[in-house]
């Protein structure tokens, strides 16, 4: 049972845990790598859940991702359905005292909201098969939970124990013991391809899609905002042409998949000679970006800005402080790389900033010159679109409202490291 309404999703890697009782902060370590991984993966099995719910809930019915009373919380014209999701891959058997607290969080809203019309189900993950199914929970059991004495659990067995409808409580409850993180996405692919989407888009366009949409959906605050229908998300799914790339996608298994369905994707607008492109870039967006951005332009460079045919130089905005964005214009300069900044003296100059590089005769390489453009996006947002690109990636998972992108395709590339935006631009074929 949630101890307050909201839960806050951070961006992945550093992912901690659910700001409630049932689920501590873990940010990765040195100590603390493995246990964050396993939190991640308990976000994918509850996200994929709750998308498996949405599409297997009723035309009337609607559902909050990371409801308020659960989870999942099901809305049907009669009946509420509350669902609890636990995930223990690595658990190597099964007790009842692993379940203690979801048990009794539940207990305790069923005891405040008796007289409500609301189904309980504890829906966890373990690997030893032990049962198919549902778990036969027994009053006894519910009895041998309320003895105890674990410090945690107390408050609840305090204000539960000899007051609380156990057989009431009993009917309204199941616990069902859930397939495997493999067995679950293979169930929702399933769904998908019986919803009448391509079985061939299923894996890598419609499945990434609807997990990032129910994902994104859990980070909002306000309950009314993680609400959806089925015939909502199938809508928004049947509108899409393209595969989201975000943190989240990618910590799926599929990851190389997604990455490799989305070059193919990109690549004929990339393979255009005359193609005015933009990149904005977060410093937070990328593991390896203070490291790694001057190679990525480079390489870029080396790829899609060489020939004559190449007429249009690509824009670069970093969005970063004054410190950072000095060092790698310095570690540009040291590389070799030709830029305009639009600055004249210490005055940034719009006007400078979107000329034409002039471009030296020869045929094969031409001496231009400078091949990008560099901007801090502090400097002047405004500039990003000065003169409007044909495509702007963004590599970030930022949102910038002020940014006029009519007549522009945005192209979002929310990845973990740079190494992965090259593999999706194929200027480098290593996914890591």
């Amino acid at each position: 049972m949630k101890d307050g309404n909201d839960t806050d999703f951070p961006a992945l890697p550093a992912i901690p845990g659910k700001k409630s009782a049932r689920a501590k902060a873990v940010r990765p370590g040195p100590t603390t790598t493995r246990a964050a991984d396993y939190a991640i993966q308990g976000f994918i099995y509850q996200f994929n859940k709750t998308l498996l719910a949405i599409l297997d809930s009723a035309e009337d019915a609607w559902v909050v991702a990371e409801g308020v009373i659960e989870d999942i919380d099901i809305h049907e014209p009669m009946v509420t359905k509350a669902i609890q999701c636990k995930y223990h891959e690595t658990q190597e058997t099964f007790v009842l005292s692993l379940v203690y607290k979801p048990i009794l969080q539940m207990l305790d809203h069923f005891h405040s909201n008796s007289e409500e019309n609301i189904e309980y189900r504890l829906f966890a993950h373990f690997p030893p098969k032990i049962w198919d199914g549902n778990y036969p929970l027994t009053a006894e059991q519910i009895e041998e939970i309320f003895a105890t004495t674990s410090r945690e659990l107390v408050s609840y067995t305090e204000r539960l124990r000899g007051k609380v409808d156990i057989a009431k409580f009993l009917a309204r409850f199941t616990f069902e013991f859930g397939p495997s993180m493999e067995q679950l996405i293979a169930r929702i692919e399933a769904k998908l391809t019986a919803c009448g989407f391509l079985l061939d888009d299923v894996p890598t366009l419609i499945y990434p899609n609807a997990f990032h949409i129910i994902a994104e959906l859990c980070t909002r605050h306000d309950p009314a905002d993680r609400r959806v229908v089925r015939a909502e998300l199938l809508g928004r799914l049947h509108a899409l042409k393209t595969t989201t790339i975000s943190r989240w996608t990618l910590a799926l298994r599929t990851a190389k998949d997604i990455l490799h369905a989305r070059r193919l994707q990109l690549k004929q607008n990339l393979a255009r000679n005359v193609r005015r492109r933009s990149f904005l870039i977060s410093e937070t967006a990328a593991s390896d970006l203070k490291e790694g951005v001057v190679v990525f332009m480079s390489d870029y460079l080396a790829k899609y800005h060489f020939k004559a045919a190449h007429t249009e130089p690509p824009m670069f905005c970093l969005d970063c402080d004054e410190p950072l964005f000095n060092e790698i214009r310095q570690r540009i300069h040291e590389k070799g790389i030709r830029f305009a900044d639009g600055f004249i003296g210490s005055k940034f100059d719009v006007t400078h900033f979107a000329r034409v590089p002039f471009v030296s005769p020869a045929r094969d390489r031409p001496a231009r010159e400078f091949s990008i453009r560099l901007l801090k996006y502090a400097t002047d947002p405004k500039a990003l679109s000065t003169p409007k690109c044909d495509d702007l990636f963004v590599i970030s998972t930022k949102v910038y409202p002020e940014l006029d992108l009519t007549d522009v395709n945005e192209e979002r590339l929310s990845t973990a490291t740079l190494a992965q935006v090259k593999y999706v631009l194929g200027v480098s074929d290593a996914y890591e």
